[in-house]
């Protein structure tokens, strides 16, 4: 909200109001001042008339202008459009600093433009540091001040002013008004705000001659209307200056009325021409009557027609093109319930207007008269306009809200003791009505209807401390009693930010995902859904209409974000939650990885590309003790599937993928991408990663023991049944508990076709004992303890 001293000024007097700590109780009140800065005009920049002007002889578009200054006259070359005769204007003598021209900052000088000479220059509001309100130079009129030729132009009102602009909480649509910002500082300086006087300009004709107003049921609105004719619109420049500023200032001069109207009082002005509404079936007077009918359109709002609908109440101003022709105008005051225009708005899915549904669903001023006198005040003083007498009122019973409470628990609330009469004398100065009870400890309060924001006690216990002033409230030191506030929530935290370290130190980098996917991709990927009765019933957008039941899809967008970016080797990795088709929550861990682990870079010629095995390892090393068995060595594989919410393994790679295990128990999948998917998705070779986490393990890490003596190893190359896998393999040996028996793993691995249905499979044997060194014959029992269980669990042969 953009507002200014000078405009304050027209309902409450504050020239004897410091700035600066003007806006420090602004501030203190819940308006927070955003910025606050003088209007700065630069020195020898005076007002001056123009009496005559005379095309260049030597260009189209030049003037050569007479101007007065008072003191004396100067011959000014313009090239504005609309420079006339008898216009007064802001001249900028010799010597002036112009800060803002096409070219930057200019120092007027007396020149010669093409054979004419100039001695000044004719200035426009941008070149003077105001806002555009033209194209053209800024005439000055009565609304600038008093226009004395010669007088320095910073010295009159409009322009020997502040301008301030706070921020506007939601709740606080009373204060989108200047008139609700005055009636703020008038409280909290204990001011009275000003009484407009009766308008001039009444003519004795009224509207009842040449309107009426037709309601056909009840209509959840409170509607005035007036009529002016207007003989010749003129928009004045303290209306363009601050409609300017406002970034609301539009070509249709009317328009700009009703703007001004609201923009100053909070009541929404809206117009429509007499002869647009008349009604040829009814005659009055020898003239035609205008006839508006209120009723409900066809989504239920209240709205305004007459040969056919011109407006819809708070949503939709209508079409406004109104010229600036001879005119005689309806002009109409409204107010609907903010309550009320917000649940149509959302019902119906209409957008309306945007800055009046913004003004509407956050309150408007319901004091219709304020605002409909304020601008047929306006027009008859700065316009040739006449206001007929009378008005018509279409009354809506807004029922007043009404607070019982007690002073004690109004004290309890803001926490320090405020006498009795220092509260109800906060109160009444924020216009809220007071009524004792029966009860001596109990009264009524009755909220003012333009404060849509007060529900409860607690608001008028905060609007009391709002004007009180919170910084009068003396600190008080908290008084509890210290727990044990370590719990399971922090341990979880702690956890899994020690994972998310351990992967940040390998070079991965944590992202972040909304926690709602796009189910039409979840399905593309071959991911399970929400159960259809249980999807979101409002999705915040079309695209993002369920929640996601994998951190995956999310990533590889995020990984071709980064790829289209120029990034070559991504590591990515997110903890977060994700749901099942019941909609359960469970704590996910994801990683992707493509491009290289390590460039090119001496003494390694060649990059280290990614692949599965590495993958995984990084995987081991941060989560803890994990397994890899192949998908395709399951025999549950698809209920494991289903159970980390794939549909089907159409994102993984038909050789390169794995279940994970966490002590013998599946938590998740870890693939390479499938290339089909890859190619579809434009990716390169990538691989993926994603397990359930139980953070909720706070066992402290055991130690145990190990041996000091040596390790040996044994190689052992067997043939066996091709379709075994490893991991069975080292099931059994390590369940045999084979004395000095440590470790078995994998070396490699043969095909050939000699071999039938047989493989040559090379492992490891690592032997060591805790009590002393092994010596060759316990190492052969050892060896020979190995094999015995091969053949005889798994029919297999030593290769020779």
């Amino acid at each position: 909200m953009i507002f200014s001293k000078h405009l304050l000024s027209h309902f409450v007097d504050i020239s004897h109001l410091d700035i600066e700590q003007m806006c420090i109780r602004l501030s203190s009140m819940g308006l927070e001042v955003e910025s606050a800065y003088p209007v700065e005009i630069p020195q020898k920049v005076v007002v001056g008339k123009v009496l005559s002007l005379t095309p260049h002889p030597d260009a189209d578009k030049l003037n050569v202008c007479k101007v007065s200054i008072g003191s004396q006259e100067l011959q000014i070359v313009c090239g504005a459009s609309n420079v006339k005769a008898h216009q007064y204007v802001a001249v900028a003598l010799e010597g002036a600093v112009i800060p803002h021209t096409k070219n930057g900052e200019m120092v007027i000088k007396q020149t010669n433009l093409r054979g004419v000479e100039s001695c000044g220059m004719l200035c426009s509001s941008t070149e003077l540091g105001l806002p555009k309100i033209n194209d053209g130079i800024m005439v000055l009129d009565s609304t600038a001040g008093k226009l004395e030729l010669g007088t320095e132009l910073s010295n009159l009102s409009l322009f020997n002013d502040y301008v301030i602009e706070v921020g506007i909480t939601p709740n606080r649509g009373d204060c989108l008004s200047v008139l609700g910002i005055a009636r703020e500082l008038a409280t909290s300086y204990d001011l009275r705000l000003k009484h407009e006087v009766d308008m001039d300009n009444v003519i004795t004709l009224g509207l009842g001659r040449v309107l009426q107003i037709l309601s056909d049921e009840k209509i959840e609105a409170h509607l005035l209307y007036r009529v002016i004719e207007v003989k010749q619109a003129y928009l004045p420049l303290d209306i363009a200056l601050c409609l300017a500023r406002n970034g609301s200032l539009v070509d249709d001069i009317m328009c700009n009325f009703l703007e001004y109207g609201t923009y100053m009082t909070g009541v929404i002005l809206n117009a429509y021409k007499l002869y647009d509404c008349e009604n040829k079936d009814i005659i009055l007077d020898n003239g035609l009557v205008a006839q508006l009918r209120i009723k409900k359109d066809e989504n239920g709002l209240g709205a305004v027609f007459a040969r056919q609908k011109l407006s819809v109440i708070g949503v939709s101003y209508g079409e406004r093109h109104f010229g600036t022709r001879s005119e005689i105008y309806i002009i109409e005051a409204s107010y609907v319930n903010p309550t009320l225009i917000a649940k149509g708005l959302y019902e119906h899915g209409i957008k309306g207007d945007a800055q009046l549904t913004y003004r509407s669903t956050r309150g408007s001023n319901p004091n219709l008269e304020q605002g409909i006198d304020f601008l047929c005040r306006k027009m008859v003083l700065v316009s040739d306009a006449l206001v007929y007498s009378g008005s018509h009122n279409v009354i809506q019973n807004i029922d007043e809200i009404t607070i019982k409470t007690t002073f004690k628990a109004i004290n309890q609330i803001i926490g320090i003791e405020l006498d009795k009469e220092e509260i109800a004398t906060i109160l009444k100065r924020l216009n809220f009505k007071l009524d004792a009870t029966c009860d001596e400890n109990f009264f009524m309060v009755t909220v003012p209807n333009y404060r849509h924001d007060i529900q409860s006690i607690q608001d008028v216990a905060e609007e009391v401390l709002r004007i009180y002033g919170i910084d009068n409230v003396s600190s008080v030191p908290l008084l509890c009693s210290q727990s044990h506030n370590i719990n399971n929530t922090y341990f979880t935290y702690k956890n899994t930010r020690k994972l998310a370290y351990g992967l940040i130190a390998y070079g991965f980098v944590e992202c972040i995902h909304y926690v709602f996917a796009s189910s039409q991709n979840l399905e593309k990927l071959g991911f399970m859904r929400l159960d259809e009765d249980l999807e979101l019933l409002n999705p915040i957008t079309n695209e993002l209409d369920t929640l996601r039941t994998s951190l995956l899809p999310a990533m590889l967008d995020s990984l071709k974000r980064n790829e289209n970016l120029g990034f070559k080797n991504i590591t990515l990795f997110e903890i977060g939650s994700v749901y099942n088709a019941k909609r359960e929550e469970k704590s996910k861990l994801a990683l992707v990885a493509s491009g290289c682990m390590q460039d090119e870079c001496y003494p390694h010629t060649k990059a280290a590309k990614w692949n599965l095995f590495a993958f995984g390892a990084i995987c081991q090393s941060c989560v803890g003790d994990l397994s890899f068995r192949n998908i395709r060595d399951e025999v549950n594989a698809k209920e494991l599937l289903n159970r980390f919410c794939f549909a089907d393994e159409r994102l993984l790679h038909p050789y390169q993928s794995a279940f994970v295990y966490q002590k013998d128990k599946p938590i998740g999948v870890i693939a390479k991408l499938h290339p089909q998917v890859a190619i579809n998705m434009d990716l390169g070779e990538t691989f993926i990663c994603e397990i359930e986490l139980d953070m909720s393990d706070f066992s402290l890490s055991q130690a145990y023991e190990f041996s000091k003596y040596q390790k040996s190893t044994r190689d052992l190359t067997i043939l066996i049944d091709k379709d075994i896998p490893f991991y069975r393999v080292r099931e059994i040996l390590m369940e045999a508990q084979i004395t000095y028996v440590k470790n078995i793993y994998p070396i490699d691995v043969y095909y050939d076709k000699s071999l039938g249905e047989k493989m040559a499979l090379s492992i490891r044997v690592v032997i060591q004992s805790d009590e002393g060194t092994l010596q060759e014959m316990q190492l052969v029992q050892a060896v020979e303890s190995v094999l015995g269980i091969l053949v005889r669990e798994f029919d297999a042969s030593l290769r020779t």
